[in-house]
């Protein structure tokens, strides 16, 4: 489905993305994935886990949910005891129940069971040392790669709800494990997230807590790997629709920016316009209407949680960022001076405009062109902008 983890047969392989993150793997680094949203980047991650190269084993967590560094350690220490990581796990380790019961017993006032964590005291609370206990138990020739989804909105909580203290509390304790020479040989992490880390711990002052991290992108499709996309959609469709290579390069030359999501939402749309109209080859014609058709209100969902996502800044900031969309809506691209220009007025003057401008670009809204110019990343997006969430 549309904007959901793709599994199996239904991944579509990026291997020049795959390829990046596994030679910065070998090289032994810890990775910062940086990535906007719905680009395909928890799918890539999870496909990884399940088809990993020799010598790796991985654990993806989804820690967006969690609001304090209790709830983040309990979450990855939770998924270290669930039955399938655990069953993973064995087939490296051959691990005897003493060394499992070991393993299970390694952290002080707490039991595991199927449930999950029960803890022996209502004071008892997790952090980054309990998890270095149970790592160090981990005895495997294979590396095993932590994968935390959503990290940044972690420490975005707790920083909100706790504080600047608390939130370099948290990230002190993270690089701790980072740095840790016991588990350096044995444990990577990939960090992710569809809020900029970088631009996060910037914004608090907190960027050389995270310097041992190494940046890795994934891109947009090539051209070819574009088409090849079409092909792939097309086939898992019980529908007979056929593109020819002119179609295919008209539909690419609509969605401009070649990520997945993108595409494959206009490809569903020109599906039900296609059968709609008993049309079986599709002309330019049909694919200018079902373009249009993206933006009627049966479709706006593919669109609507754009404007939702903002919700997470600052009432301030979200006020500048609106303006900003606004005027690119309206004017295609906003220059660094036009943007100054929109941080002048009194009801924005006392916004972080670098960091909000840092928010709109990983989050996929905007990125800067060849001219240090601003643009949205996707001319759908821009349309659905000008039309529903300009205000």
């Amino acid at each position: 489905m549309t904007g959901q983890v793709a599994f199996g047969k239904n991944y579509f392989p990026r291997e020049k993305d795959e390829k990046r993150i596994w030679r910065r793997l070998n090289h032994g680094s810890h990775l910062l994935l940086l990535a906007p949203r719905r680009v395909g980047k928890t799918s890539l991650l999870r496909n990884l886990e399940l088809a990993p190269n020799d010598n790796y084993v991985f654990l993806y967590n989804i820690v967006q949910s969690c609001s304090t560094v209790h709830e983040y350690y309990e979450r990855i220490i939770e998924n270290l005891f669930k039955s399938e990581f655990i069953n993973r796990l064995n087939k490296f380790t051959n691990w005897r129940k003493e060394a499992l019961a070991d393993f299970r017993g390694s952290i002080k006032g707490i039991n595991f069971s199927e449930a999950g964590i029960e803890f022996e005291s209502q004071e008892r609370t997790l952090t980054h040392k309990d998890l270095k206990t149970l790592l160090d138990k981990i005895q495997i020739k294979e590396k095993l790669i932590i994968v935390i989804d959503e990290f940044p909105d972690v420490l975005e909580k707790i920083h909100r709800e706790q504080g600047h203290g608390a939130a370099e509390l948290f990230l002190s304790g993270c690089r701790e494990l980072w740095q840790d020479p016991a588990l350096d040989q044995k444990i990577q992490f990939i960090f992710t997230g569809s809020i900029g880390l970088d631009s996060l711990v910037h914004k608090l002052n907190l960027s050389d807590l995270i310097n041992v991290l190494i940046n890795v992108t994934i891109n947009p499709l090539n051209e070819d790997k574009a088409l090849e996309f079409i092909d792939f959609i097309n086939k898992k469709s019980d529908e007979e629709i056929t593109f020819s290579e002119e179609i295919k390069s008209y539909i690419l030359n609509k969605v401009s920016w070649y990520m997945p999501y993108y595409i494959e939402i206009l490809l569903l749309s020109i599906e039900d316009y296609c059968c709609e109209n008993e049309i079986i080859e599709p002309n330019p014609h049909d694919i200018d209407k079902a373009y249009e058709q993206l933006f009627s209100q049966n479709y706006l969902t593919s669109f609507n949680h754009w404007a939702e996502r903002l919700e997470r800044l600052e009432k301030i900031e979200i006020t500048f960022a609106h303006q900003v969309l606004n005027y690119i809506a309206a004017n295609k691209t906003i220059s660094p001076q036009k943007i100054h220009n929109i941080k002048e007025a009194p009801q924005v003057t006392a916004v972080n405009s670098k960091y909000v401008i840092d928010c709109l670009i990983h989050d996929g809204y905007i990125f800067e062109t060849e001219d240090k110019e601003y643009q949205f990343t996707s001319p759908m997006l821009k349309e659905w902008w000008g039309r529903y969430a300009s205000i």
